[in-house]
């Protein structure tokens, strides 16, 4: 069995994130298949900065770790390349969200104030709005806006139901 960490740009207190992520685990894979450890960062140069948080979290597992860095596509070319960089030197897996998650999952900007009753909302009806998605699974989400590469990174290690 894996025990997946995921290390997320939100804030524990919003969660936002996760519900999306958690949403495509629920639809896509078989559950009790895998462990779930949730890291908040609380923005996108803080994502680097988790190697504390990442070692607690392998410490607390008997199954084997596979580290998940969700990052967010916005165009700033340095901070890109440094988790891109990171990702490879740690040998962590890295989904990205072009150009941020809510615009993958929904099709649009979210304002701030809104973004956790659209995740609830996400959540809740997953049945049918995730059939309908077909940007999830791009190989290459950098170069096309609304896409993620999430199904492709689960892939590698889940069973699809």
């Amino acid at each position: 069995m894996l025990e997946l960490i995921l290390v997320m740009e939100t804030r524990a207190s919003s969660n936002t994130d996760y519900m999306y992520i958690k949403s495509t685990l629920d639809y896509y894979y078989r559950p009790r298949t895998y462990g779930i450890q949730k890291i908040y960062s609380e923005s996108k140069t803080e994502l680097i900065k988790q190697d504390e948080k990442i070692h607690k979290a392998f410490a607390l597992t008997t199954r084997k770790p596979v580290v998940i860095i969700f990052a967010d596509y916005d165009r700033n070319e340095i901070i890109n390349k440094e988790i891109i960089d990171y990702c490879f030197k740690n040998s962590y897996e890295l989904v990205w969200m072009n150009s941020d998650i809510e615009e993958v999952y929904l099709g649009k900007k979210i304002k701030n104030k809104d973004k956790k009753r659209k995740a609830i909302d996400f959540q809740i009806h997953k049945d049918k709005l995730l059939p309908k998605l077909n940007n999830l699974e791009e190989k290459d989400p950098l170069k096309k806006e609304k896409t993620s590469n999430i199904i492709c990174v689960f892939d590698k290690y889940l069973s699809r139901k």
